[in-house]
């Protein structure tokens, strides 16, 4: 059964006082219609401040990301994955990332191997988390709408 790839803005307000936060708008990727943040927050804790690695206002970015989902490009972490979700203050993977492997056949696009990862300690994997297999041209429309927001 294949998967369906779809998003919604994540919007972090931001706020000023004694710990200032950069208000962000990103791409909360959503499978089945569930989010995908929420979901990887649920099954592994931590804490879900983070924004989509395809951010309002980054427009090189989010081309970049864009590529790097459709295997049009190369990660550019040191472990293969691409960056999903991010610092919602500086984008840095240092911070800690979620990260997943994107793989392709002829007629689909898989995301597996998820992990949590800052670039300087081996990735953590998030094993209770995908694999998840998309259509390939309803993921690149997905990805693409992502993208331009």
């Amino acid at each position: 059964m294949l998967n369906e790839l779809s998003y919604k803005l994540l919007v972090r307000p931001g706020s000023t006082g004694s710990t200032s936060t950069t208000a962000r708008t990103s791409a909360d990727f959503h499978i089945d219609g569930e989010s995908l943040l929420r979901t990887i927050v649920k099954q592994h804790g931590g804490h879900g401040d983070f924004m989509g690695a395809l951010v309002r206002g980054y427009p090189e970015s989010q081309a970049d990301v864009a590529r790097q989902l459709t295997l049009q490009g190369a990660p550019e972490s040191d472990s293969g994955r691409v960056l999903l979700y991010i610092c919602p203050e500086c984008g840095d993977i240092g911070c800690g990332a979620y990260s997943v492997k994107v793989s392709r056949d002829q007629r689909t696009y898989t995301w597996g191997d998820f992990a949590y990862e800052n670039g300087y300690e081996n990735p953590r994997l998030l094993e209770t988390v995908g694999p998840f297999v998309f259509e390939a041209i309803q993921y690149e429309t997905a990805v693409e709408s992502a993208s331009a927001l």
